[in-house]
C-alpha cells in the first residue's frame, strides 16, 4: 500500500524550524589576573677591579631596590679609574630586570590577552647629577617569556623578545605567548628588561651614568569563553 507523503510533514516542518532558529549566542567573560607572586627583580653584571692590578678592590654596591610588589628595570653604573699608563679600574656595572608571573590553572584556551602594567617611579643620573622625572620614563625596552625560575642573582634569561612602548602606561597584547603556556610551554612568565645588554669583563661601560625604572599595578586582562573553561570565574 502507498504511503501518503502527509505523513512527512510534521518531520519536515521540525527540521525546518530547527535550521530556521538563530545561533545561541556565546558569553564571553573578563577576568583581570594579579601577579601569582610579587615581581622579582634580578640583578647581573660585573663589579671588581679590572686592568692591571695586584689587589683587589670592592666597588660600593648599588643603593637601588624594588619597593613592594614593583619590578626594577635599568642599570647603575660605578667608575673609578687608575692612574696611568697601567691603570687597576674599579668597576661596578649592574643590570636589573623584572619577571612577573600569572597563574594559568584554571584556563584550558582563551580568546585574547593584554598584559597592563605602569611606571611608578624613575631616574636618571648622568655627568655625576641624578634627576627623577615627573611623569616617570620608562628606561624598559622589550618584554620577552623566561626560560628558567626567576631568580634575584641571575641575569633572568628571556626569549620571544618584543619591543616596548615608550609608556609610562602599558597595555600589551600577549595572547600568543599566553596560548603558548596554555599549549605545554613551561610558565616562567614575562621578563622585562633594557636599555641595554648586561656587562662583562671584556666590555664594560667607563663611567658613572644610572637609567632606572620601577614598574607596578601588574594584572593580566583575560578574556574567554566560561563553556569552554570550566575552572575558570563562570
Amino acid at each position: 500500500m502507498r504511503r501518503s507523503s502527509s505523513q512527512n510533514l510534521p518531520l519536515v516542518a521540525l527540521i525546518a524550524g530547527v535550521l530556521a532558529c538563530p545561533p545561541l549566542p556565546i558569553t564571553l567573560k573578563t577576568i583581570d589576573l594579579s601577579p601569582q607572586d610579587s615581581p622579582v627583580t634580578g640583578g647581573s653584571g660585573i663589579a671588581g677591579a679590572f686592568g692591571y692590578c695586584f689587589s683587589s678592590d670592592s666597588p660600593p654596591p648599588s643603593s637601588f631596590s624594588p619597593g613592594p610588589a614593583q619590578a626594577m628595570v635599568g642599570f647603575d653604573d660605578y667608575f673609578a679609574p687608575g692612574a696611568q699608563p697601567f691603570p687597576c679600574n674599579t668597576v661596578r656595572d649592574e643590570t636589573f630586570r623584572g619577571g612577573i608571573k600569572f597563574d594559568l590553572s584554571q584556563f584550558d584556551t582563551i580568546g585574547s590577552a593584554d598584559l597592563l602594567f605602569d611606571t611608578v617611579n624613575s631616574l636618571s643620573r648622568s655627568n655625576g647629577e641624578t634627576v627623577g622625572q615627573n611623569p616617570p620614563e620608562s628606561f624598559a625596552t622589550t618584554i620577552g617569556m623566561g626560560t628558567q625560575a626567576f631568580s634575584s642573582a641571575s641575569e633572568m634569561p628571556d626569549d620571544s623578545e618584543l619591543p616596548l612602548p615608550a609608556g609610562p602606561s602599558f597595555d600589551i597584547g600577549v595572547s600568543s605567548q599566553v596560548r603558548a603556556w596554555l599549549g605545554g610551554r613551561s610558565n616562567f612568565g614575562f621578563i622585562i628588561g633594557g636599555p641595554r645588554p648586561t656587562a662583562t669583563s671584556s666590555s664594560y661601560p667607563q663611567d658613572n651614568d644610572a637609567q632606572m625604572s620601577w614598574y607596578g599595578n601588574f594584572r593580566l586582562r583575560v578574556l574567554y569563553n566560561p563553556a569552554m573553561n570550566p575552572r575558570a570565574p563562570q
